[in-house]
């Protein structure tokens, strides 16, 4: 009886196996890792981080991120702010949407994204 239930039993297919182990770690990747991008002596570059929280966003936007004057925090638009709140959220771990948290934000980015 225990040979014709082994043998009546399908092995489980390794394919199946290497297919969703790839497919978690590339969630796990979507989920946990960001990129901005910086525009910088006429050039753009991509910067890929850590994010300090899961999320389905893979592009942030700094809007300092450019060698343009930078406007004083409190001046940017709405849109710009929001963009800022969630770059320094995700990458930095800033959850507070303050003037004076995202000051302390921007002096972490780093000079080559300035």
């Amino acid at each position: 009886m225990t040979e014709y239930s082994n043998s009546m039993q399908k092995p489980f297919n390794k394919k199946i196996v290497y297919a969703a182990s790839l497919a978690f770690v590339l969630l796990i990747t979507w989920l946990f890792v960001g990129y901005v991008r910086s525009y910088l002596d006429e050039e753009q570059q991509i910067t890929f981080f850590v994010k300090k929280f899961p999320s389905f966003q893979l592009e942030f936007i700094d809007p300092f991120a450019n060698e343009a004057d930078s406007p004083a925090i409190a001046d940017l638009p709405a849109e710009d702010r929001k963009a800022l709140v969630d770059y320094c959220k995700y990458r930095f771990g800033v959850t507070s949407d303050s003037t004076e948290a995202l000051g302390e934000c921007i002096k972490n980015i780093p000079g080559y994204l300035k």
